[in-house]
């Protein structure tokens, strides 16, 4: 029964991420319901959206090396811990998205930012949370 849920979850995890940035995608390309106002493109939510991103990705790939999943030889890119891979997939292509917004300046790329943002504050929730159940049901054991 377990292997069944973790086939399940390995196949579940990045195939409902990738879903979730397709939705992305396809939200950030609907026309506004109102035009923008003219004026200088770069105001603050621009700044603290491409920011966020960078300090969010950096935080993750911070983990993961310190983790060991990018630096130890022990883990492949088959490893049943796939999450792992989805963000070591997902943080660089934000990060690319960021500096493609910041040379070309359309606002689909700012609305396609911004959704990518919901994402990655919900995987730090989640992560957040696992930390914190792993935190509170911790009991060490002496052999």
């Amino acid at each position: 029964m377990t292997d069944t849920l973790n086939e399940l979850l390995g196949v579940g995890v990045p195939l409902l991420v990738a879903l979730m940035v397709i939705a992305s995608v396809v939200h950030a390309s609907f026309a506004a319901r109102r035009p923008a106002p003219a004026g200088p493109f770069f105001g603050p939510r621009v700044i603290l959206v491409c920011l966020l991103h960078l300090l969010i990705a950096g935080a993750f790939y911070r983990a993961l090396i310190i983790g060991g999943w990018l630096t130890n030889s022990y883990y492949r890119w088959d490893d049943p811990d796939d999450i792992n891979l989805v963000l070591a997939i997902f943080e660089p292509v934000c990060a690319v998205l960021v500096i493609a917004m910041l040379f070309t300046r359309r606002r689909f790329l700012y609305k396609l930012l911004v959704d990518l943002l919901v994402l990655q504050l919900l995987f730090s929730a989640a992560f957040l949370g696992m930390m914190l159940l792993f935190a509170l049901t911790w009991k060490p054991r002496m052999f």
